[in-house]
């Protein structure tokens, strides 16, 4: 599933004096199986850009792709549907939007309105949450009697249980303990490299971006100003900087030592591992 953006434009409240270009003349696409990160700071047209991809929002100027379905400002609803069905998404804080009392009626409530198999929706969410670390009888639980992070487990899985094309996270681990955050990103990591599926992540945590993205879009006051890798990116801390975002604590460790030793790398460590065998082949050399 391949999504194209041809010079995609979206006003919020057009013709009135609330009128706001959120973003501009956006060419980019999304292709099947990659891993996408975009990022940029807040109010830079991240969320507005990725509401397009599933027809939340329509582009007031220019058009998008999605294998043969072209959206405009004119698309109805209803030729929608198998878009929506495709792709899935994942909002911030999903949790607040669990409303049945069951875990197993919250998984299915999607699949059904979509008219899914029911049994295959079920066996996919089972071996997900016990990915996730969930007891065997989590089906019968109520969501509202557990934590904070298992509830937004639950809101993952209900999405990615319906076995979407396309996965899109927003912000999908922001306040969750270091343990359950790993679990989802791994999680997320594996259905793409083994089920060739396409994630596009919105977030500010750098240190996912490094660890686990193909490739970066970065925005910046409504306009797509930049696509690169996570290793180009992060080799240049002032310009990650600039954009007023963090680098990846491995980069400043790394950065650090440079530092201190007064030499450089030949390239920047996205990872632990990474750098830890950089640093292991530099110290031989030293010696």
């Amino acid at each position: 599933m391949t999504v194209k953006f041809s010079q995609v434009s979206f006003t919020y409240q057009k013709g009135t004096p609330f009128e706001h270009l959120a973003i501009q003349n956006i060419i980019t696409s999304f292709e099947q199986g990659k891993y996408y990160a975009i990022i940029g700071q807040t109010g830079s047209g991240k969320s507005t850009l990725i509401q397009h991809l599933n027809g939340l929002l329509k582009p007031s100027e220019g058009h998008l792709t999605i294998d043969d379905i072209t959206i405009t400002h004119k698309t109805k609803d209803k030729a929608l549907k198998e878009v929506r069905k495709r792709i899935g998404m994942v909002f911030q804080f999903p949790e607040s939007q669990l409303f049945e009392d069951s875990v197993e009626r919250e998984i299915l409530f999607g699949p059904k309105n979509f008219g899914m198999p029911v049994e295959q929706v079920k066996e996919r969410a089972f071996q997900l949450l016990m990915d996730l670390g969930f007891n065997r009888d989590i089906f019968q639980q109520s969501p509202f009697q557990m934590s904070g992070g298992q509830m937004r487990k639950i809101a993952i899985t209900s999405i990615l249980a319906m076995d979407p094309d396309i996965v899109i996270l927003d912000e999908p681990t922001a306040g969750l303990d270091p343990k359950s955050r790993k679990q989802i990103m791994e999680m997320i990591k594996k259905l793409q490299v083994e089920q060739n599926k396409t994630i596009i992540l919105v977030t500010h945590e750098m240190n996912d971006v490094a660890t686990y993205v193909d490739e970066i879009k970065i925005m910046n006051q409504g306009q797509l100003v930049e696509t690169c890798t996570p290793r180009t990116l992060f080799k240049d801390t002032q310009y990650v900087s600039h954009l007023h975002l963090d680098v990846p604590d491995i980069v400043k460790l790394q950065r650090d030592i440079e530092h201190k030793h007064q030499f450089e790398f030949e390239k920047v460590a996205l990872t632990e591992a990474e750098f830890i065998e950089m640093y292991k082949e530099w110290q031989r050399d030293e010696r």
